[in-house]
């Protein structure tokens, strides 16, 4: 999959910078080329989908005498070139490369790398890393029908953005993630995995009522789903201080799963904030 969104991508910087002349700002000309700043950069994808961690992206700018600054300027600039050459594409009524199904997918899985470049960098790289990977995201969007196009069923395609909020919720992007949940349940009303999902979303983002809402829905569609129970119970203890209705919540998870201990651990907090200590 690398070797092959590699080529891609290098013509694709081919097309962006025609020249060999560095995209600078006047304060700070950069040090490298865009063919040398298109290789570091890969190179620090392909380490972060490897399963690189902060200190070893520290450690790969120091050993290439790279500032992160440096790198976020240039490839800030990439992502407004990118944006622009697919509008000129569309004004001329061209598809070109850009628009194909091999090119789209190879964008869409710079994307996801970006994405999980911001996850685990901070500062001002992580934050035009995400910035770039939403962007392109948003002009060149994973379609659920493609990917779920094996299981052929309405199923697959639901699942296929359930599991794209999953991520979105593990990497923190939960208003993206929300986004994604709905599209699931656009398709599958009675996914109840996806209504918890994004009630545990929701609930990272303090919209309490709204989380509350999800999980209900949840249990609507599968009462014995004991996560849902412990979530909802979890909410209106910590935050909404109804501890009454929070045990309610933890009995029902216990009376479906009795060795659920988280379940006992917070109805046991609840009892406590109540005065009830025996």
């Amino acid at each position: 999959m690398f070797d092959k969104i590699w080529q891609f991508l290098k013509q694709l910087f081919q097309r962006i910078f025609r020249t060999n002349r560095p995209i600078s700002t006047p304060q700070q000309p950069p040090t490298l080329t865009d063919a040398e700043f298109e290789a570091k950069l890969m190179e620090l994808l392909e380490g972060v989908n490897a399963g690189w961690g902060s200190g070893d992206v520290t450690e790969f700018l120091i050993a290439k005498r790279l500032r992160d600054t440096e790198l976020a300027d240039w490839l800030r600039r990439f992502g407004e070139r990118l944006l622009a050459i697919d509008e000129e594409t569309t004004e001329e009524g061209g598809h070109g490369d850009i628009a194909s199904t091999d090119s789209v997918s190879s964008l869409q899985e710079l994307a996801r790398r970006l994405e999980l470049l911001r996850g685990i960098c901070g500062g001002e790289l992580g934050e035009v890393a995400g910035n770039v990977g939403r962007e392109i995201l948003v002009k060149f969007p994973i379609s659920p029908v493609a990917e779920g196009e094996g299981k052929g069923e309405v199923d697959g395609e639901a699942e296929v953005w359930k599991k794209r909020g999953d991520e979105q919720f593990e990497l923190g992007n939960f208003e993206e993630a929300i986004v994604s949940y709905d599209k699931a349940l656009e398709i599958k009303p009675d996914k109840h995995e996806a209504w918890n999902n994004r009630g545990c979303a929701l609930d990272d983002l303090g919209r309490f009522e709204e989380a509350i809402a999800s999980f209900d829905k949840a249990l609507e569609l599968k009462p014995d789903f004991y996560q849902a129970w412990i979530n909802r119970g979890a909410i209106l203890c910590d935050h909404l201080n109804k501890y009454q209705e929070a045990i309610a919540s933890f009995d029902k998870a216990l009376e479906i799963k009795p060795d659920f201990d988280k379940a006992w651990f917070n109805r046991g907090i609840a009892l406590d904030n109540l005065g009830t200590f025996e």
